[in-house]
């Protein structure tokens, strides 16, 4: 009777867990790419440089508001010195000449430079560090991917691949 009684009070521990088994519960689409300060607005900046073949974020002290175009132009221009020390290098030519934002969902981003020459890793700093400044500047809609185009090509829709 006594190994009965232990052998009920077993099954019942086993089953009063009380959590039932479900299905896949549809969550919507994934989330979308937004800055959590308040206003979306700081005074720094992230930039995305090379590091041991990868692509990773750089924070700078800007003292004012840089908006994409500024962002995009200040990863053209390479890493600092100190930067540089550090490892981060660029896979980008410095280039210069007009930027341009076109707001989406996604959003586009015309460079007056051709974008062919420019390795996969290069894109892809080119691609995050929109992303970043995007983010940044919480009147815009990330939707996970971005456009670019060069003088010579539109390239397909590009993501952020950092490490």
């Amino acid at each position: 009777m006594k190994k009965l009684f232990v052998l009920v009070v077993v099954l019942l521990m086993v089953s009063a867990c009380g959590i039932k088994p479900t299905g896949v519960v549809p969550a919507g689409p994934a989330p979308t790419l937004r800055n959590p300060g308040s206003s979306g607005r700081g005074t720094d900046v992230i930039l995305y440089f090379v590091i041991d073949g990868r692509v990773a974020p750089v924070t700078r002290s800007t003292g004012s508001t840089v908006g994409v175009e500024n962002a995009l132009s200040m990863l053209l221009a390479g890493p600092t010195a100190g930067e540089a020390a550090d490892g981060y290098a660029t896979a980008l030519p410095a280039r210069s000449g007009p930027i341009v934002l076109t707001p989406g969902p996604p959003a586009a981003i015309t460079f007056s430079f051709p974008l062919r020459p420019i390795a996969a890793v290069g894109i892809n700093q080119l691609a995050c560090t929109a992303f970043a400044a995007l983010a940044a500047q919480s009147s815009y809609s990330v939707d996970g991917t971005i456009a670019l185009s060069g003088t010579d090509v539109q390239l397909p829709y590009q993501t952020c691949q950092a490490f």
